[in-house]
């Protein structure tokens, strides 16, 4: 086994690698909201990671006892470390994002093929705004899902010749899919611009712009590693772009 099938294994089929992602854009959001805290951002990465292995993975018994394990470790990171209250929210979003793709209970919100982009967004949103935040960021919660439903549009076109039900790009169309992503988009940029402390706000635009960029190259066509390395590597962007805006300071 060659090192980039081992590194393919390790950081992206185990769904390792979006969940940092992920994590990374959560600590963003609590950085611009002052309201950071290590056991936060490592919930949220936990949080992310047991979700996907769920999401995947969950008609394999093996991955259903780690994602027990992964439950009674969150548990009781959120309830010695953190508080009740944050457990009650947490256990309202794991139970939203288990709906995504729960066969086992007979529920697949994925079977509704137009919304599950949205719906993606949406559990995001939830995760990274409504579980962390002691009160709720209206603004930020529509930044998140704009921003993550637009750079999941494209994984939608990726998949058109796969996916055996209707999706937007099939009904609307590739074009009109990237212009409605990068909607999706400049509506984030706007909201950030208005509503985020200056700093945050200029990332966020910059992070806005590459993503625009993004999507325009996106396609049936591209490579394996364009979608599940640099395109989920985008959530990443607000706050290496932060990090390299504040580095004199």
């Amino acid at each position: 086994m060659n090192f980039k099938i081992l590194l393919k294994k390790i950081f992206l089929k185990s769904q390792l690698y979006v969940s940092l992602c992920a994590s990374l854009l959560g600590i963003f959001v609590l950085k611009e909201q002052e309201f950071y805290q290590i056991n936060f951002a490592l919930v949220i990465f936990l949080t992310f990671w047991n979700g996907y292995l769920f999401t995947i993975f969950h008609k394999k018994k093996t991955a259903l006892l780690i994602n027990f394990i992964g439950f009674l470790l969150i548990s009781f990171l959120i309830l010695y470390f953190i508080n009740i209250d944050f457990y009650y929210r947490w256990i309202i979003v794991l139970i939203l994002g288990a709906l995504y793709n729960a066969d086992i209970f007979n529920i697949n919100v994925r079977e509704f093929s137009l919304l599950k982009t949205f719906y993606v967004g949406f559990v995001w949103a939830l995760t990274l705004v409504f579980l962390p935040l002691q009160n709720f960021n209206w603004s930020w919660f529509f930044i998140i899902f704009l921003f993550v439903s637009a750079i999941t549009f494209p994984f939608e076109i990726r998949d058109m010749d796969r996916d055996p039900f209707p999706t937007i790009p099939k009904v609307i169309g590739i074009k009109n899919t990237k212009i409605l992503s990068i909607i999706f988009l400049l509506l984030s940029g706007i909201l950030a611009y208005f509503y985020l402390q200056k700093d945050f706000a200029m990332a966020w635009l910059i992070t806005v712009l590459i993503s625009i960029i993004s999507i325009i190259f996106s396609g049936k066509k591209r490579s394996y590693e364009y979608y599940s390395i640099y395109l989920e590597s985008l959530s990443t962007m607000p706050m290496l772009i932060y990090f390299i805006l504040n580095l004199k300071n």
